[in-house]
């Protein structure tokens, strides 16, 4: 599909769970499935309650299925701000990983990574480094050591 298709044609048709082992911790993906053929990946960062996570998900899958993957920005308020009480820890997990999962659609049918998505890169590896190197020279002030 081109670029300037995603209109109301995209639909979500199915959303997946998938909890890993990854040794030192658990982890949790989520799939978002399109009808276009295209698939999103996201991780929910809330380890050691996956099936709370993985309960959010089901539950939102009724509300996602048959909407546009493309008003991510609708889709996160309709989520997070739809129950009653503000949506947290677990539920925010659920959120976020699907969040992450419509950016992969977005970067994945548009052709271009999800960082040039939310304003490019930002930080070359050796800029990176040496704001590291300089954050381990500082002592922080609360520091019981002299």
């Amino acid at each position: 599909m081109a670029v300037g298709d995603q209109g109301s044609a995209w639909k979500i048709t199915g959303i997946e769970t998938y909890p890993v082992w990854g040794g030192e911790r658990n982890f949790l993906f989520v799939i978002v499935d399109t009808d276009e053929g295209i698939y999103g990946v996201g991780e929910a960062g809330l380890t050691g309650r996956e099936l709370a996570v993985t309960g959010a998900i089901e539950h939102f899958e009724l509300l996602l299925l048959g909407e546009n993957p493309f008003c991510s920005e609708h889709l996160w308020q309709l989520l997070f701000r739809g129950g009653f009480f503000p949506a947290r820890h677990a539920v925010s997990a659920a959120i976020s990983a699907v969040d992450l999962a419509l950016w992969d659609i977005k970067g994945k049918a548009l052709g271009v990574p999800v960082y040039e998505l939310l304003g490019g890169e930002f930080a070359t590896a050796s800029s990176a480094t040496r704001t590291t190197r300089r954050l381990a020279r500082t002592r922080p002030r609360w520091s019981s050591r002299a």
